[in-house]
């Protein structure tokens, strides 16, 4: 069973070099944490109490953007954070619109490939663990050549953790073996080291475009 489902695109397939150096734009929000923050702005409009949702949707954000340049750092790349492309974007006036962050990040950082991504869900387990209450974590990524801006590839780790005892191999993947319930935050940080270990870059980017 894929952890990551992939998507390439002709740019990728046409042959690209190895890309060694890629800057991350902030993530946004989709899904089920659009939905949260609707929630939250309108309950602060007419001064309603905070809902307990959970972590809130720009941390979500946060932490996977902060893990998936973790784990691509890990791998030896040259990694310009969320926080540096996101001021210089801001500086620059700049929209997230990908051809402009390739752009800028090329100028910038020298960056050969730029990530544009989104969080749909960031749900926390509960105490009394059951299948529709474990972790679960939505995101998608997408890598983009720099400074052309051209798309190269597409990933999307949808996960909601399931029982050991429900399917041994697919219990198996997780970190711990599935032995216990992982919390949010360790499901979307195996997503995220997933997501860069099949991520076309550095020396898989050539090998990706076949004959």
């Amino acid at each position: 069973m894929q952890t990551v489902q992939q998507q390439s695109y002709p740019r990728l397939e046409q042959g690209v070099e190895p890309i060694h150096r890629v800057a991350l734009a902030p993530f946004s929000v989709a899904g089920d944490l659009a939905a949260a923050e609707r929630r939250a702005n309108l309950d602060a409009s007419v001064g309603s109490a905070p809902r307990n949702a959970g972590v809130a949707p720009g941390e979500a954000t946060a932490l996977v953007a902060r893990y998936l340049a973790e784990a691509l750092a890990k791998q030896g790349l040259d990694v310009t954070t969320p926080d540096d492309l996101g001021r210089a974007l801001s500086e620059s006036g700049s929209s997230l619109a990908p051809r402009e962050v390739a752009r800028l990040a090329a100028e910038r950082f020298g960056a050969q490939g730029v990530l544009l991504g989104s969080v749909a869900r960031f749900r926390e387990r509960t105490e009394d663990v059951g299948e529709d209450q474990a972790a679960s974590v939505w995101f998608e990524v997408s890598l983009y050549k720099a400074p052309e801006g051209d798309k190269l590839w597409t990933g999307v780790f949808n996960e909601t953790q399931r029982p050991l005892s429900q399917n041994v191999l697919v219990g198996a993947r997780y970190p711990g073996g599935g032995s216990r319930w992982l919390s949010v935050d360790e499901l979307a940080r195996w997503g995220a080291e997933e997501t860069a270990l099949n991520m076309p870059l550095g020396a898989t980017a050539g090998a990706a475009t076949g004959p």
